[in-house]
């Protein structure tokens, strides 16, 4: 179960809330149980404190939403487990204010950021500044510092991310966009040369793109000067899954839903982009913000439901 996101105006009618948050030895059990759910014999253990006087406050952080507790048994009978709730609480200090809920987050993942991979040569990565170690070695793909990364090349293979969810209301989703600049991999460079590029989202099928060629008959808008190996820049790819689908760059290529990459409780998404069978040797390349014609890295836009339904602001 995702967390619900609660919109707490800050006004007298929640000076109970606020209260249940101004005592030491509240927000030192709140502090516990951050680590671990834990009984009121637990908490009286660990506090120092009487089990009644742990009680006591128990139930005021009950009360007011912030924690809750459940029977279980224990050796020498039945137990109170207290635990928080799967809540985030954001307090808005002007509710008249247009646009306090936001309608979009959009996170830049950068290129190199991948936890797994598979390529082969003809390959490469490079920085801003320089290629890393020797071309056409898969083994580069280690490089320790990811973060540096500003274009990778390979022939066939693929890459896989995960995008953390820590700050998105899941509940409010509407659709996800990843936004990616490619183009495909020929030695040097080849402006027909076709690759298809297929991409999955939680381990469903988003469909493909047919990449036309690997541009170099001019320089990228981005690209730095002392590139001179070829490729120069890419065109821009969207994703988008909504509730009606997916589509890239616009067109429907499969049936799959936000409800279907979301229907396992996750901490992130993983997204994968792979080299297709259909052109075995047309490859891909991947730019950064440093490179190419688009100043970005992988984007993924998270847009929410204008709709308030599903916000209590009290």
């Amino acid at each position: 179960m995702y967390p619900e996101r609660k919109y707490l105006s800050v006004n007298a009618s929640q000076l109970a809330y606020f209260q249940a948050l101004s005592s030491k030895t509240r927000i030192s059990i709140i502090e516990l149980l951050q680590r671990d759910d834990l009984s009121i014999q637990d908490l009286s253990h660990r506090l120092g404190l009487s089990s009644a006087m742990i009680t006591k406050h128990i139930s005021i952080l009950e009360k007011n939403g912030i924690v809750e507790s459940k029977m279980a048994k224990g050796i020498h009978g039945q137990l109170k487990i207290c635990m928080l709730k799967r809540n985030d609480v954001v307090l808005v200090f002007n509710p008249v204010m247009d646009g306090f809920i936001r309608n979009s987050v959009t996170k830049s993942l950068p290129i190199g950021a991948f936890y797994d991979f598979e390529v082969s040569a003809p390959c490469g990565l490079t920085t801003g500044d320089k290629i890393i170690g020797f071309v056409d070695n898969p083994g580069t793909f280690y490089y320790e510092k990811k973060e540096a990364i500003e274009l990778m090349w390979f022939t066939s293979g693929y890459l896989a991310y995960h995008v953390p969810l820590f700050d998105i209301e899941l509940k409010r989703l509407a659709s996800i966009e990843f936004s990616l600049e490619l183009c495909s991999e020929y030695v040097g460079y080849k402006m027909h040369w076709p690759s298809k590029i297929d991409f999955e989202l939680n381990g469903h099928t988003l469909g493909g793109t047919t990449l036309l060629g690997d541009f170099g008959d001019r320089k990228g808008l981005l690209t730095p000067s002392w590139w001179n190996l070829g490729t120069e820049y890419g065109h821009q790819v969207t994703i988008n899954i909504s509730a009606r689908g997916t589509s890239i760059n616009g067109k429907r290529t499969s049936p799959t839903t936000l409800k279907d990459v979301l229907a396992q409780p996750t901490e992130a998404l993983t997204f994968k982009l792979a080299t297709s069978q259909e052109y075995p040797k047309g490859g891909l390349n991947i730019f950064g913000r440093k490179f190419g014609d688009y100043p970005q890295d992988i984007n993924i836009r998270f847009a929410y439901n204008k709709a308030k339904t599903n916000l209590k602001v009290k």
